[in-house]
């Protein structure tokens, strides 16, 4: 049996062929018909469990908490007739100031020679001199933010961003590609699971 995950804008689409709906027919014989309604209960239990090992893995290598990752993916749940889950991952663009960054706070005061940040936890703190000087910034709404001048004059300035959430989860090397094999191996626990349940 096989699966398939499809990635699309934030969307993640776990996608199941017919081959493996015929070997849980093959598996509950007389019970066949029930084979539709045990494929969507394992595709949604998987679905729950991948949410939260994608969540995991990403702040195991991101410089974010894990609650932002489990809040920006919604999941839509399988059904009978189309047993296919979705993680819809949504979220605003994150701004470097949400990563790690040297300085941590605004002081108007004390300017450092350079401003260091880094996004994977795994690297280290970098400094941002890439064509103008970055520099931590208050704005007039209290918001705090790593930004750079776009020209060598005072203004204009630019917020400098970061990675998305739905980019950093739907990841192949780091993230997904990293968890998927488990999110088979879990589909394939809870496909026995629910065929149990029936035959019993």
């Amino acid at each position: 049996m096989s699966n398939k995950t499809t990635v699309t804008d934030g969307l993640i689409q776990f996608e199941y062929d017919e081959e493996m709906l015929k070997a849980i027919e093959d598996a509950l014989g007389d019970l066949k018909s029930e084979a539709p309604k045990v494929l969507k209960n394992a595709v949604n239990a998987t679905a729950k469990q991948a949410k939260v090992k994608l969540a995991k893995k990403a702040k195991e290598t991101y410089v974010v908490k894990q609650t932002r990752f489990t809040k920006a993916m919604a999941t839509k749940n399988a059904t009978n007739a189309n047993p296919t889950a979705t993680i819809n991952i949504t979220s605003e663009q994150l701004e470097l100031k949400d990563m790690k960054v040297s300085p941590a706070s605004y002081n108007p005061t004390k300017r450092p020679s350079a401003t260091k940040a880094k996004v994977l936890l795994s690297s280290s703190l970098k400094g941002l001199e890439a064509g103008t000087k970055a520099f931590i910034v208050k704005f007039k709404n209290g918001h705090v933010s790593v930004a750079q001048r776009k020209t060598k004059a005072r203004y204009p300035i630019k917020k400098l961003l970061s990675n998305s959430i739905p980019k950093m989860v739907g990841n192949e090397d780091r993230v997904l590609g990293v968890v998927e094999p488990d999110i088979y191996d879990d589909l394939m626990d809870n496909i026995l699971t629910q065929i149990k349940k029936v035959l019993k």
